[in-house]
Order: C-alpha cells, then structure tokens, then sequence
C-alpha cells in the first residue's frame, strides 16, 4: 500500500514539472511573438500558424491542450493572450494554485 501512495505521489510531481516546462515554452512562446510583432496572439493557435510553436503542449495535469486558462494582457488592444495558467484545479505540492 505504501509502495503505491509513493508511486502517485512521484506522478504528481513528474506531472508538475512537465507542467512548469510547458508553461516555460509557452511563455516563451508568447515573449518572442510579442518582440517580434508588438503584440500578443489573439489565440494560441496563432503561435503555432506563425511557427512559434509546432503545436499546443498539453497541460499535464488535465491531459488536454485545450485546458489553457488565457490571461489576457492589460490592454487588450496588445492581442488576446499575455500568459497562460494551467486549468487543472486545486494546489500543487507545494500548496501554489
């Protein structure tokens, strides 16, 4: 029994470091569509028909690359998406949102 809550805990935490990866390209992503262009993609997709991206990554924790919550920048005459957050819900291990 112990073996297994040791087991799932090593998946959760393997799961949040793909997570902090994919947020990381995702961000960086977005900066160099920003330097680029002087503004933000309207949508995600735009990173991948610009050829920033190849593709999406998916969000680990709901296993979907559609799940992306979009923060939009502060003027949104600068594009539609500025960051991203993970649509998963609740804490991680280290109790962060």
């Amino acid at each position: 029994r112990q073996m297994c809550i040791r087991d799932s805990k090593s998946v959760d935490r393997a799961k949040e470091i793909a997570l902090r990866e994919n947020l990381l390209t995702l961000r960086d992503a977005l900066d160099k569509y920003y330097d680029d262009k002087g503004r933000y993609p309207n949508a995600l997709d735009d990173l991948v028909s610009a050829r920033y991206l190849k593709q999406i990554p998916i969000d680990p924790l709901t296993d979907s690359s559609s799940t992306w919550i979009i923060v939009p920048p502060q003027d949104t005459s600068k594009g539609g998406v500025s960051n991203v957050k993970s649509g998963a819900t609740g804490n991680a291990s280290n109790s962060m949102p």
